[in-house]
């Protein structure tokens, strides 16, 4: 009996020492899976944008095409983005009767801001994605 009376508050402080643990735990989860559904979204994004621009006549269409598609996927994936960035690249655009590519890398930064509780947590984490789309080589370019 007498052990008995030991143990009778050990509960009550083993949560106490845990109960911080395990809602840290639960912040990097949800930041990692934050990060996660991100970098799936803005590779769909560029992959989308990439398409888009390939498929115009000119680097100028290819560029207005791709700023459009990249947009709007990221808000049909209800991506939220601090500073998004989206570079085209068709310098293989304009050589007829040869293969090319568009290619298109977009990035921005996940906000994590939000998640408080978890010291060291970085207020934001950049992601980039690039993905080149060939270009037709026997179509007719500007």
């Amino acid at each position: 009996m007498n052990h008995h009376r030991r143990d009778a508050g050990s509960a009550s402080v083993e949560l106490a020492v845990l109960t911080p643990m395990l809602l840290a735990l639960l912040v990097l989860a949800i930041a990692a899976g934050r990060v996660v559904s991100a970098d799936n979204a803005l590779e769909h994004a560029t992959t989308a944008a990439a398409r888009s621009a390939s498929l115009a006549r000119t680097p100028t269409a290819a560029h207005t095409a791709a700023a459009d598609t990249g947009t709007h996927a990221m808000a049909e994936q209800h991506l939220a983005c601090a500073g998004t960035r989206l570079h085209v690249d068709t310098s293989m655009f304009n050589r007829a009767g040869q293969p090319g590519h568009v290619t298109v890398t977009l990035s921005c930064a996940v906000a994590l801001s939000d998640l408080t509780g978890l010291p060291g947590l970085p207020g934001a984490i950049a992601l980039e994605a690039r993905f080149a789309s060939p270009v037709d080589p026997y179509r007719t370019r500007s």
